[in-house]
């Protein structure tokens, strides 16, 4: 037994360690699930939840969501769901030269470029933060079975389309004066401020999660400890890999109707969202009737 759950660990490291090159965050996610069981082994699921990011410097997300489940037999289960989303975007800055190279990588006023040509730098632009609306909808297969009494394998599949709504950024444009020569920083004074709105397009996006799980499921045991590890790829994007996640936690079952759960999630991002890996604590309710 503590073999298998070793080679789960051994699957996950090295996915950890090859994104340990990008920007590491703290965050805290919650959830609070409700569960209703219909006659002819249907479920009807709804949930609310919220995420940090840098811990409690900034809130993340929050999300509402409505969902029914069906059971085919003793292993296998299909889910719908919708998801609402309201995602908070942080101030941004973006950096401008005269030009046309991409300064993803800047440095600072008088910066050389890697073709070797300086650019003369203009000024940047502010993105105010603000709150954005999405819309997702799953629908997703999973199957799982409990070996030697004690070990349960699952496995789920899980298509997700995500529709991010138009929306309009207060943006304030910083530029330098006409009067002010090149040099290696500048101050408030020598640039000017202009307030104007920037208008973000829609987009929609187009998903296949694959999560394979790994739980210790004793008769007569309220605890339920796990391990898992999911792949999110961009069907959109010729099955580019958008995020990789690993999870260790346990869940507790207070009774026949509590459920708690805790966990630690690393998720290493690599999509529209950005490039960097969270470092989640997790903590779920759900309350089944």
């Amino acid at each position: 037994m503590k073999k298998r759950i070793l080679l789960c660990l051994l699957m996950v490291l090295p996915m950890i360690v090859s994104a340990q090159d990008t920007e590491n965050y703290g965050a805290v996610w919650t959830e609070v699930g409700v569960t209703k069981v219909l006659p002819y082994d249907f479920t009807l699921d709804a949930g609310v939840g919220f995420r940090t990011f840098d811990w409690f410097n900034d809130a993340n997300r929050f999300d509402a969501s409505i969902g029914v489940g069906y059971k085919l037999g003793k292993y296998v289960k299909f889910g719908l769901s919708y998801t609402f989303i309201a995602k908070h975007y942080l101030e941004k800055s973006e950096y401008k030269y005269s030009g046309d190279y991409d300064f993803s990588s800047y440095q600072g006023p008088g910066y050389t470029a890697p073709d070797g040509l300086t650019y003369a730098y203009e000024g940047y632009n502010v993105d105010a933060a603000h709150w954005a609306p999405r819309h997702r909808v799953s629908f997703d297969v999973s199957a799982d079975k409990r070996f030697w009494k004690t070990l349960r394998i699952g496995l789920r599949e899980r298509y997700q389309f995500t529709h991010q709504s138009a929306r309009s950024v207060n943006r304030t444009k910083y530029r330098l004066n006409d009067d002010v020569e090149e040099s290696e920083s500048y101050d408030a004074e020598d640039m000017t401020a202009t307030q104007t709105v920037k208008e973000k397009d829609a987009w929609n996006r187009h998903l296949l999660r694959s999560r394979l799980k790994f739980s210790i499921d004793r008769k007569g045991w309220d605890w339920e400890p796990f391990v898992s590890v999911e792949a999110h790829n961009d069907m959109g994007a010729r099955w580019h890999l958008d995020k990789i996640r690993a999870a260790a936690g346990t869940e507790y079952a207070a009774g026949k109707q509590h459920k708690i759960s805790a966990a630690y999630i690393f998720t290493h991002e690599n999509d529209d969202d950005g490039n960097e890996n969270i470092h989640a604590i997790s903590i779920g309710y759900k309350f089944k009737f």
